[in-house]
């Protein structure tokens, strides 16, 4: 199963529930598609959408997902590299409205770069990287404590 996450945004994101479509119909992904679809308007043609899931929902979804479509929120991202999933980021643009900027680009960049996702801005990507995501190695995600924790904790500890 793949799962995809647009996340909450009070923004559609049809350009990739779009791509996703058009990957089932050429039959480069035959497995099921679930969506967290959120704001998103488009109605998919081949997968089931679902607007919003509670935290456990989307856990498990992630769970028992292959790979994961998401955009690039931070915390879908997180989320699923924390459970060692493999991450496809296909980030909104300000351009086709998914977004008041285009800061998710430079967050795929920045996860990309540290080898943790993979980033798919076009149908050829995104049809590539879905059937060979398992072939790519992608570097352990683990969350870094804040330096307020860290503070927090060695204040404590000075006691």
């Amino acid at each position: 199963m793949i799962f995809a996450i647009v996340g909450t945004q009070r923004f559609p994101f049809n350009r990739m529930f779009e791509l996703i479509d058009e990957a089932i119909d050429a039959g480069i992904i035959k497995e099921e598609v679930v969506a967290q679809s959120g704001y998103t308007e488009y109605q998919p043609r081949n997968f089931t959408a679902i607007p919003f899931l509670t935290q456990e929902e989307m856990n498990n979804y992630v769970e028992r997902s292959r790979c994961i479509i998401s955009h690039a929120g931070v915390g879908s991202i997180t989320n699923c590299l924390e459970r060692g999933k493999q991450v496809i980021v296909i980030p909104r643009r300000k351009e086709w409205g998914e977004h008041v900027d285009d800061h998710q680009l430079e967050i795929s960049k920045v996860f990309q770069d540290n080898g943790y996702v993979a980033v798919a801005e076009s149908q050829a990507e995104l049809q590539k990287l879905v059937p060979s995501i398992e072939e790519l190695t992608f570097q352990p995600y683990v969350r870094k404590q804040s330096d307020l924790i860290s503070s927090i904790k060695n204040y404590v500890n000075s006691l």
